[in-house]
């Protein structure tokens, strides 16, 4: 393989084996002019991108001693491919490259990132172990950040790279994606967010990439509708139009055709009303317009189930009603979703659609796909096929049509998350899955967005949309599954005269934007290496940055507070992917991530802070926590601080009354303070400024167990027991009641603290670990 001296000349490098020299010129061309610069690399799907990470990586750690690299990708199977590309293609000793998941303990972590040399994670372990000051990356010298279209708004990669940039010594950067996004500023805003000064793009007509694509047949088949789905989605436009007629006609929308009215239309209603009931001049008003959030609210699940019928079929329609029938029965349905099942013409829509799933009534599409899948397979028995769906839904539907297929050996890829009785798939599972898939095992994968990214699957030659997404960036993932090491073919199922010829569209104006975009930036990227561009395109350059200031506050204006490190402030770990404790960390103060049962954050044994936005504030006043979060906090802290972020009297649909009895009853009935910041920036100013005065003098360490200690002796046993971590009150009561003392619960060996009920192996070494630790006064 081939390395760079400093006259760009390439010798062999025996860190890199033979075997990772696939693409070459390209390869070499990119990497040379990402040399010792933050750079993006906008490339194709499937043209070795992880090479050029691999070849930087291992420059890096060449030219800078004692140096590491972390290698940031968004899901754990992503994160197992690239640890298993370094392996397979480096040299580097295998006890050097270490992927870190969530599964390891935080203390293992930071006892392994001593040896580390190159690190796989997600940018969610990373960013809490930054947070929580487990261990420095100021020796890193390179960090690459996969599937970098993600870099906006308030994912982790933004955070990430500003910290990056502000601790490292040696700072490089790294992004790779083949869909940036379909417009020039979203593109700018990746790479404001990762630092990025140069942009490295190739596409498939360039001389150097053009010799390594593979032909991929792209087909889009059109489905008819048969009547009788027509019959049920004809009563739904109906219901779905007198909606729209209704906003319409109090002014909330502008059009009643169903053609026009989009998704984000409607989601765009809810501030629409709020501001229109906060500013009602009578009663009469304010009740039309609370009418009007129960038509928007049933206009919304009407738009849903007639995209369900038109694109997924009557079994995913089944499946919504049965999921919303459950809420009505378990009263937890709002009032609106109850007035629209109460409905005639509603309740005909149900009859018509169990009457057609009785008799084994499916969407065309799905007997289509059969055609597809079979066809595909008897072709060739080593075939391996991804289907692509946009509902779960329709996954298990299609996954359960073929479950007794003796040909297609079918399975569901999906994300991690459980919906009552439908099980998600654990990280661990999904990399299971995909080499069960590599092996034949299974040869369809039928998955949601979750199979979308990155998923490096040499054998995969057929992928099939079931669905159409109107996102450039999504379809470019789905089509880059196949085609990466031999010829491909995508079939595209469009539903004839529904939302999937309305997508297809805007998905096709989006990517041909891409296009356009990535030429522009390239074109402009070419002139600067020949001197500036003309006065136009700068002018545009400098617009294109002023206009993106608006999407990270966080990193544009936060910056380290000298001093800011001898602070230190308790925060709940659920509040890690809040704006809030990103600034915190931004700013350099000590954090501490622990699961707090009361309180957002502590800084101090007498300070406690909930935080509340002002959407959030107001519906716990309705659904009536508010009141009973706060009392816990008066509770355990003698200075209880409610910071109220943003303006809860701005498009709220509670009366200014109401809002006005809450608050004084918190200051003036539960005795807490309240504080109003306008955004999560000033949250932060806010909280480390009250650290700073409240830690200012000498106190004894910040403690995080705030309930008082118990006076009766057996209690205060359990209390001291369940203060190790992983055990708790009713684990305590068992070591307790089976060892008798703290002496024999401390003294036990791993063995027979198995044998207690609710004790398995880990409790028990985490206990034996503990009782046998010598303390350092490190503080």
């Amino acid at each position: 393989m081939i390395f760079v001296t400093a006259n760009e000349e390439f010798i062999s490098h025996p860190l890199i084996k033979e075997s990772a020299i696939s693409r070459r010129e390209y390869q070499e061309n990119i990497f040379i002019n990402c040399l010792n610069r933050n750079c993006l690399v906008v490339i194709p799907t499937g043209l070795g991108k992880t090479i050029i990470a691999l070849m930087l990586a291992v420059q890096r750690l060449t030219e800078i001693e004692n140096s590491k690299v972390i290698v940031l990708a968004p899901t754990k199977p992503l994160v197992e491919q690239h640890f298993k590309s370094f392996l397979e293609l480096t040299s580097l000793p295998e006890e050097s490259l270490i992927t870190l998941t969530g599964s390891i303990s935080p203390e293992k972590r930071k006892g392994l990132w001593a040896d580390i040399k190159v690190a796989f994670m997600t940018p969610q372990v990373l960013q809490n172990d930054l947070i929580s000051g487990l261990y420095s990356i100021k020796d890193v010298s390179l960090m690459i950040f996969d599937e970098c279209h993600r870099a906006v708004g308030d994912y982790a990669y933004c955070f990430l790279a500003k910290k990056y940039t502000d601790l490292s010594k040696n700072s490089q950067i790294l992004g790779l994606t083949a869909s940036p996004g379909s417009t020039i500023s979203k593109i700018s805003e990746i790479k404001q967010n990762l630092f990025i000064s140069h942009i490295e793009i190739r596409t498939e007509k360039d001389s150097d990439v053009k010799p390594y694509i593979h032909k991929v047949d792209n087909e889009w088949i059109k489905i008819k509708l048969p009547s009788e789905i027509l019959e049920v989605k004809k009563i739904l436009d109906a219901k779905l139009k007198k909606c729209y007629k209704f906003l319409k006609e109090n002014d909330l929308l502008g059009s009643y055709d169903i053609n026009k009215v989009t998704r984000k239309d409607l989601l765009k209603l809810s501030d629409l009303i709020n501001r229109r009931i906060s500013s009602a001049r009578d009663n009469d008003e304010k009740f039309q317009m609370f009418n009007a959030k129960k038509v928007a609210a049933n206009a919304i699940r009407l738009s849903h189930m007639t995209e369900l019928i038109e694109t997924q079929g009557i079994s995913a329609l089944k499946d919504y009603f049965k999921k919303n029938e459950e809420k009505i029965k378990n009263n937890t349905a709002n009032k609106s979703l109850k007035e629209l099942f109460s409905d005639n013409d509603f309740r005909r829509v149900q009859k018509l659609t169990l009457e057609l799933y009785s008799k084994g009534m499916v969407h065309p599409k799905i007997e289509k796909l059969k055609i597809l899948l079979t066809d595909q397979i008897k072709e060739n028995l080593d075939s391996r096929i991804l289907v692509f769906c946009h509902f779960r839904d329709s996954v298990n539907n299609i996954v359960k049509y073929f479950e007794e297929d003796q040909i297609i050996k079918i399975h569901k890829f999906v994300g991690q998350a459980t919906r009552g009785s439908d099980k998600g798939l654990t990280q661990k599972e999904q990399i299971k899955l995909l080499n069960e898939f590599k092996e034949g095992i299974y040869n369809t994968l039928v998955g949601t967005s979750v199979a979308e990214e990155g998923l490096d699957i040499e054998e995969c030659d057929l992928v099939i949309f079931y669905d159409v997404v109107p996102s450039a960036i999504r379809s470019i993932q789905r089509r880059g599954r196949t085609g990466r090491k031999k010829e491909g073919k995508v079939f595209v199922l469009m539903a004839e005269g529904t939302r999937d010829e309305g997508y297809y569209w805007a998905e096709k104006y989006k990517e041909k934007n891409m296009k356009v975009s990535l030429n522009k930036i390239k074109n402009s990227e070419q002139k600067s290496k020949y001197g500036q561009a003309n006065l136009l395109n700068f002018i545009e350059e400098v617009e294109e940055s002023e206009s993106i200031e608006k999407y990270n506050p966080v990193l544009n204006t936060i910056v380290k507070i000298d001093g800011a490190d001898k602070i230190e402030i308790i925060c709940d770990n659920r509040e890690t992917a809040s704006p809030v404790v990103r600034a915190l960390s931004l700013m350099g103060i000590r954090l501490k991530l622990e699961q707090l049962t009361v309180a957002d954050y502590v800084i101090s044994e007498r300070v406690g802070i909930e935080r509340k936005s002002a959407k959030d504030f107001n519906d716990s006043i309705i659904d009536g926590r508010l009141f009973t979060e706060l009392g816990k906090l008066g509770e355990k802290f003698s200075r209880p601080i409610l910071i109220l972020e943003g303006d809860p009297f701005k498009n709220s649909n509670i009366s200014e009354n109401a809002l006005y009895g809450a608050i004084t009853s918190i200051i003036l009935n539960l005795g807490i303070s309240i504080y109003k910041t306008e955004n999560a920036i000033a949250t932060a100013q806010f909280i480390y400024q009250l650290a700073r005065k409240e830690q200012s003098f000498p106190k004894s360490s910040l403690n995080i167990r705030f309930d008082k200690a118990p006076i009766e002796t057996s209690r205060l046993l359990e209390y001291i027991v369940a203060g190790i971590p992983g055990i708790n009150s009713l684990r305590a009561k068992n070591l307790l009641k089976e060892l008798k003392t703290l002496q024999n619960v401390f003294l036990a060996d791993i063995p027979d603290l198995t044998k207690i009920e609710n004790i398995g192996k880990k409790i028990a070494q985490e206990i034996y670990k503990i009782s046998r630790y010598k303390y350092k006064n490190s503080h």
